[in-house]
């Protein structure tokens, strides 16, 4: 399998097509409350479910055996003549060896005819849909960890490079794989992360500390016009994720265009949780988030700020919002949700990830020994990795140790790799949450005891974003979010990916999204009848906000208040907090 060298740092998305790994390895990323239940402990219980399975019906293995054994030997004895010669859609088998070679001929039917059998197995194995998709997605994990090219002899362009560099690509690809061991990276490095530095050519807008508690540091950035919108923005970054996805680097970075646009723009920085923050649950994000909104009021003097919430956090800051709704309505002016489903159900939906999101399984899980229900920051990484092996793990494998490249250096995936953990009893409440589902049901979701208002009657403006291919957050569910949000919802659909929908600057040559006025159809009705529109949606977005942030007013000449002075320089000092094992 061939690769390009990994080179030049790759700061802007038009350097890379949408179908490059790296850029699929940023579409995995961000979204990572959407895993819901999913734990590597539940691909052994699917092992052995399937295992029983395998054992209770020995007929149907009997009979997918002898099925894969007879074309096995047709392949086998049939002549070089005989082969196809049509070129795979697999990138993996895309070296000419595989055409022209009578081994490697005979090797990728034979593979694939192998990895197709038990797939079949899985389908007749007597598994109900939700246990066959996660027996479906165990049985992924093992063919495509055992593809030929992922072994130097089953590689042709790797064992080409080898010989034609004398050793030294192997040697390379050792040095590469000794890195990763040393590092205990739970995956082959998928960036090259020495050219970039956090506040310097990351999350680099500035800004100060305006107020920091031992959940979260508060961001307000230094206006850069002479006038600015008297209502100000808060940004609710994920929970799972570092918040610099919306101040990636500079010209790529959503604050800072609020900014230079006229808005004065906090924004949440939590802290990565260690082990002895393993108490903080969902309440304790929420009282964060309610704490922030009012330092922003104060700070602002504006008693009702716009609130932009994203993907995880979405659900307990449309909480806060409706705790607010229910007590002292007017408290927030607009809201806008970024890739955020709120109807648990219909993450269901989701390829794999709804698998895992199965009541039985989770009664299951509670019975079964786990190391805790905390989540380190590389099991996320390591599972989301697994929702697309070829791209996330092995095509690094291949890269980085049998052609002995070197990962690209790309600032979304440096923000990746810059992982967070989860909390035991966030882990736990979210469990709780996914289940009950209570945003759905008018009064069924309670904040400080108090029943929240019915969210489909906010008083209050609200913009949905979704992305076109994500494949985390897929777009129909939060399409769902909109329609649930009543209709003062508008809704907008990103062209692209769960992150490069975030990292859109105007500009980009692919990037466009769609507007549809109305939410009462179903996702493909609103669809077919959207108007597609060529470019970023940022200037939009920053149209939509103006509409809804007050007249202007001179900026702020210094950051803060008597009550929460600037505390030092942004980015400030929990966004370095490496995740703890």
């Amino acid at each position: 399998m061939a690769r390009k060298k990994a080179s030049a740092t790759a700061t802007a998305v038009e350097t890379h097509t949408d179908t490059h790994t790296d850029t699929d390895a940023a579409q995995s990323v961000g979204g990572l409350n959407a895993l819901g239940d999913m734990r590597l402990e539940d691909l052994r219980d699917s092992a052995v479910n399937l295992w029983m399975q395998a054992l209770r019906h020995p007929a149907v293995l009997a009979k997918e055996s002898a099925a894969f054994y007879a074309q096995l030997a047709k392949i086998i004895v049939r002549g070089d003549g005989e082969q196809e010669e049509t070129p795979s859609t697999d990138a993996r088998f895309s070296d000419s060896a595989w055409q022209k070679n009578g081994l490697y001929r005979r090797l990728l039917p034979a593979y694939q005819a192998w990895a197709q059998s038990l797939q079949n197995f899985v389908d007749q194995a007597g598994l109900d849909p939700k246990e066959t998709g996660r027996a479906k997605f165990l049985v992924s994990q093992v063919t495509e960890a055992l593809a030929p090219t992922n072994f130097l002899l089953g590689n042709p362009a790797a064992l080409k490079r080898a010989i034609d560099s004398g050793g030294k690509s192997l040697l390379s690809g050792y040095q590469n794989w000794l890195s990763d061991v040393t590092a205990r990276r739970p995956v082959p490095s998928q960036v090259d992360t020495r050219p970039f530095k956090v506040g310097d050519n990351l999350a680099a807008t500035p800004g100060d500390v305006v107020m920091r508690t031992e959940l979260f540091e508060l961001l307000q950035y230094a206006p850069q016009t002479d006038k600015v919108h008297e209502r100000p923005i808060l940004v609710i970054p994920s929970i799972i994720n570092k918040y610099y996805a919306f101040d990636l680097a500079p010209g790529r970075s959503v604050i800072e265009y609020l900014v230079q646009n006229g808005f004065t723009v906090f924004i949440m920085v939590y802290r990565n949780p260690g082990k002895e923050h393993d108490s903080w649950g969902m309440d304790t994000y929420m009282n964060g988030m309610d704490e922030a909104l009012q330092a922003v009021q104060d700070i602002s003097g504006c008693p009702d700020p716009n609130v932009l919430a994203v993907c995880g956090a979405a659900p307990l800051a449309v909480t806060v919002a409706g705790y607010h709704e229910a007590i002292r309505p007017k408290s927030i002016g607009s809201m806008t949700l970024f890739v955020a489903p709120l109807d648990c159900a219909a993450m269901n939906e989701t390829p794999v990830l709804g698998d895992f999101n199965d009541p039985k399984l989770s009664k299951l899980s509670k019975l079964l020994p786990k190391k805790s229900d905390r989540i380190s920051a590389d099991e996320f990484t390591l599972l989301f990795a697994m929702l697309r092996p070829n791209d996330l793990i092995w095509n690094y494998w291949v890269n980085n140790y049998l052609m002995g490249d070197g990962p690209a250096a790309f600032d979304v995936l440096a923000w990746n790799s810059d992982a967070t953990g989860m909390t035991a009893q966030y882990n736990r409440d979210f469990q709780d949450f996914s289940t009950r589902n209570p945003l759905v049901t008018p009064g069924a979701m309670r904040f400080r005891d108090t029943p929240i208002a019915d969210v489909s009657k906010f008083g209050f403006d609200s913009l949905v974003i979704a992305a076109r291919t994500d494949h985390i957050c897929p777009w129909p569910s939060v399409y769902r979010s909109a329609q649930m949000l009543g209709d003062r919802c508008e809704f907008l659909l990103g062209g692209r990916g769960h992150i490069q929908t975030i990292v859109a600057p105007p500009g980009g040559k692919k990037d466009y999204y769609f507007l549809n006025p109305d939410n009462a159809k179903d996702a493909a009705g609103w669809l077919a009848d959207a108007q597609r529109i060529e470019g970023s949606w940022w200037p939009y977005y920053v149209k939509w906000c103006a509409q809804r942030s007050g007249k202007q007013v001179a900026a702020p000449k210094k950051p803060g208040n008597k009550t929460h002075p600037s505390l030092g320089k942004a980015p400030g000092t929990y966004v370095h907090v490496k995740a703890s094992a």
